[in-house]
């Protein structure tokens, strides 16, 4: 069963679905292990996510938010 938080709200962005698809088509997984691959793809999106924000202060949320996730692995 998912749960969903019906009080987020969207992050902005200033990229067009199909900028963010060739974004994260640019990602090279043939060096990831196939164990590891969930969570580079899941870092590349958090990644393309940050660059594509107009906010700043949500910009940082989710660099920092990044950085904390990578020192968890």
């Amino acid at each position: 069963m998912k749960k969903r938080n019906p009080k987020a709200t969207p992050i902005q962005s200033e990229a067009t679905i199909h900028q963010f698809a060739h974004a994260m088509a640019q990602q090279d997984l043939s060096s990831v292990p196939p164990h590891k691959r969930a969570s580079a793809i899941f870092d590349h999106f958090i990644t393309v996510m940050a660059q594509s924000t107009p906010d700043p202060t949500t910009r940082a949320e989710l660099l920092l938010s990044q950085r904390l996730r990578r020192a968890l692995r």
